[in-house]
């Protein structure tokens, strides 16, 4: 029998937690046993009231302790933790869920957009991250998560949303081997869910299978066992949604050595570049660069050599 999700009193700051996954993440964090800063600048709606304290008065209703912040994230990511500390006094969790759709194909995009859409989620990240990383040393460890998109896999439609969720990937595995030593773990979820970003989806299949499957509560639960203590697992990405989680990680082939530089001979060994016989999955730069050394033949330090830590990546494709 696993060890119960139950939190101890952790501080949670969860960046966009005004609706949708952040506030289903606040609810069910605070639900086990966190105290919730509920960070979001969205604008108020209905009786006036902002949205992050909106969620606030739903959680203290509940009797969870919570504030509201509504900080930019962009910019602000200090001035959030500040909220965190002057409340709680410490910060423990950190959930970086603010962001932006952002749909447009290929051609004259602004730059305008580009950074508006970088800035929501990558630039947040890094702010609000930055930020709370000297008090999770402080505290002798803490748990982030980082929020990709399943559009990591490609959306012709959508190329600046795709590509900044896409950065998520790196992101999170170096933030994850920054933060080791400390007891800092990181990592990103790639959810399907819900929200007021697939509500306005144009009407069809695809909107309706979000609405029939697809609720946030199931991604809240997979983030609340990510933020609880007993978690081991750091520097990985998941696709989450509808009550399934996949382990998301990037391989390569064997590869192909051509003995001269003429462009032909790739041409001539496109099959073999393009085979998924055989894959690795390496978890880090070293890693991979490591794995080139040994498939060129060069020498390597012994305890990267097959055999030491990296062999256990080395699974052949099913």
């Amino acid at each position: 029998m696993a060890e119960a999700i139950v939190f101890s009193g952790e501080v949670a700051v969860i960046t966009g937690a005004g609706g949708g996954l952040g506030r289903a993440y606040a609810h069910m964090l605070g639900d086990r046993g966190c105290r919730i800063v509920v960070n979001d600048v969205g604008r108020p709606h209905g009786d006036n009231v902002p949205v992050a304290q909106s969620v606030v008065d739903e959680l203290r209703a509940k009797g969870i302790e919570a504030v509201a912040d509504d900080h930019n994230a962009i910019t602000d990511g200090a001035a959030i933790i500040a909220t965190a500390l002057d409340a709680f006094g410490a910060v423990d969790i950190v959930v970086n869920n603010a962001g932006i759709g952002a749909g447009s194909p290929m051609g004259p995009n602004s730059a305008e957009e580009w950074q508006e859409t970088i800035d929501a989620t990558l630039q947040s990240s890094i702010t609000v991250t930055g930020a709370a990383w000297p008090h999770l040393i402080e505290r002798g460890g803490g748990r982030i998560v980082m929020t990709g998109s399943p559009a990591m896999f490609g959306a012709s439609t959508t190329i600046p949303y795709s590509a900044t969720k896409s950065s998520m990937y790196g992101f999170t595995r170096s933030v994850a081997a920054a933060g080791r030593r400390y007891g800092i773990s990181a990592n990103n979820i790639m959810p399907s869910a819900l929200t007021r970003l697939t509500k306005s989806l144009p009407p069809g299949p695809m909107a309706q299978l979000f609405a029939d499957h697809y609720p946030p509560e199931d991604v809240a639960s997979f983030v609340t066992w990510l933020c609880h203590r007993s978690c081991t697992v750091s520097g990985e990405s998941f696709s989450v949604g509808g009550g399934r989680a996949a382990r998301v990680v990037l391989s390569e082939n064997r590869g192909v050595l051509v003995d001269d530089q003429a462009p032909e001979s790739w041409a001539a060994h496109v099959d073999e570049l393009m085979s998924l016989d055989e894959v690795v999955f390496p978890l880090s730069m070293n890693d991979e660069v490591t794995w080139q050394a040994h498939t060129l033949g060069k020498s390597v330090p012994a305890e990267l050599a097959p055999g030491g830590p990296l062999d256990w990546n080395r699974k052949p494709r099913p």
